[in-house]
C-alpha cells in the first residue's frame, strides 16, 4: 500500500498520433503493484486534441475540470467538470480542447488485460 502525490508521477505527451497539448501520467499500474486496474490522469491545454481512436479495453473517467467536445458516437457533444464518460471496449472516442479557455483534465480508469 503506498500514499503519494500525483504530481510525483511524470507527465509526459500522450503517445498518439495527432495528440496535441495533451499529457498523461500513470497514477497506477502494473509498474506501481496494480494487479486488475490502471488509473491515468490526463490535462489537456486549451488547443488540445484527442483524435478519434478505439482500445480492446474498457475506459471509466471522471472529468475533473473544464470542458472538452467529445468525439464519436456519444448521447451528449461536451464532457465537463464533475461529468462521468463511459467508453465501452473497441468504441472510436475522442476529446477536443482546440476552441477551450481552460485546461480539460480527467482521471482515466482501464482494466489491465493481458499477462504482462
Amino acid at each position: 500500500m503506498y500514499v503519494l502525490n500525483f504530481k510525483e508521477r511524470e507527465a509526459s505527451e500522450v503517445p498518439l498520433e495527432g495528440a496535441t497539448k495533451t499529457t498523461m501520467r500513470w497514477l497506477i499500474g502494473r509498474r506501481t503493484g496494480a494487479k486488475t486496474y490502471a488509473m491515468r490522469y490526463f490535462e489537456m491545454q486549451p488547443g488540445g486534441k484527442i483524435p478519434i481512436h478505439s482500445h480492446i479495453e474498457e475506459h471509466e473517467i471522471f472529468v475533473l475540470n473544464g470542458e472538452a467536445k467529445v468525439l464519436g458516437e456519444c448521447e451528449v457533444d461536451v464532457a465537463r467538470k464533475d461529468d462521468v464518460v463511459f467508453i465501452p471496449a473497441d468504441h472510436p472516442h475522442g476529446y477536443d480542447n482546440t476552441e477551450g479557455r481552460e485546461v480539460f483534465s480527467f482521471i482515466c480508469v482501464i482494466p489491465l488485460l493481458g499477462e504482462g
